[in-house]
């Protein structure tokens, strides 16, 4: 990492939440149903964001409980300035209740309804127009200056399969991150011998077994520390659960699939050599199969460059999410 001061790390402090990075306007369609009508309203708006995804309809019991504490934990998300969540009506995940929820969390939050607004055409004027309002509103939140006791940052989980000469590099990254003071939230594949290797392979110091806790899948931690939170081996949903529990940028091992970034927090991708090197220029940072020495400060080094500015799939412009089904959905 550079020798640069901490307190140069660029931030936001957004009404009622903790500081974020960025500066997004998420737009949530609470359903599948609403997602086109949530495009629409994004398009051409800066900063506007809007995420699509299959459910919130036919959803039972625990998978219709995970959508909306996914959602939540989106809208609630430290790097959105505000949220705007999209209803049909008729949905299983009852959009006035997904922003209550966001609203309770701190975070400023407008919602429309389509069936309410007599359709979608009119949904889509007044969904610009709470865009527009929650622009102004946020137009006087405070730049802060940020050091990395301040931030979360979300770790995939695919390091843990890595060869040791690769995964001591991961181990590296997240002693020094606990030395500089920042939370870590480790995705651990539920069912898989991860958790072992995690501890195993967990540093003895900053990162020892006195600091580690656990949570649930997208779930904040309480406190400071290392936490692992369980998760489906899913690579997106790993990172859709991680930005969900707070993590303001995500580091993404990229051993297998293609690179593509997070809705709310951007996402530092470690191409794993050999694998990764048809992708190069599309990642923050290459691991070698003989790393040298360096390599976890140039990892450390895109972590900083995420915090100040764009990573590569910002640039590009393409992300992706996936919640979690627990049960066959009807």
């Amino acid at each position: 990492m550079s020798e640069s001061p901490v307190d140069t790390l660029r931030g936001w402090h957004h009404q009622g939440m903790p500081p974020g990075i960025r500066r997004h306007f998420l737009v949530i369609p609470s359903v599948i149903c609403a997602a086109q009508a949530a495009l629409t309203m994004a398009e051409g708006v800066a900063g506007a964001v809007a995420i699509e995804h299959q459910h919130g309809c036919a959803q039972l019991g625990g998978d219709a409980r995970l959508t909306e504490q996914v959602l939540t934990g989106l809208g609630a998300h430290p790097n959105v300035a505000g949220a705007l969540v999209v209803s049909l009506g008729c949905e299983t995940v009852q959009g006035a209740g997904l922003h209550r929820a966001i609203v309770a969390r701190g975070q400023r939050a407008e919602f429309v309804g389509i069936q309410q607004a007599g359709g979608t055409g009119a949904a889509v004027r007044a969904g610009r127009q709470a865009l527009a309002r929650l622009q102004r509103e946020s137009a006087a939140d405070p730049p802060v200056a940020l050091d990395w006791g301040d931030l979360c940052v979300g770790i995939e989980a695919a390091w843990l399969g890595l060869s040791p000469t690769q995964s001591q590099v991961f181990r590296e990254v997240i002693d020094q991150l606990q030395q500089r003071g920042a939370t870590v939230v480790q995705a651990i594949r539920a069912g898989g011998p991860d958790a072992d290797r995690w501890r195993a392979r967990t540093p003895a110091t900053g990162a020892g077994a006195a600091s580690l806790g656990t949570v649930d899948y997208a779930t904040r931690p309480s406190g400071q520390g290392v936490f692992f939170m369980e998760s489906p081996g899913s690579r997106i949903s790993q990172k859709t659960g991680l930005a969900a529990a707070g993590a303001h940028v995500i580091l993404s091992p990229l051993a297998a699939g293609l690179p593509a970034g997070c809705p709310v927090a951007p996402v530092v991708h470690v191409g794993i050599a050999p694998y990764a090197r048809p992708f190069a220029g599309d990642v923050d940072a290459m691991l070698e199969e003989d790393p040298p020495p360096a390599t976890a400060s140039a990892v450390l080094a895109a972590l900083e460059r995420a915090v100040r500015g764009e990573t590569t799939m910002e640039v590009v412009g393409t992300f992706e999410m996936a919640i979690h089904r627990i049960a066959p959905t009807m």
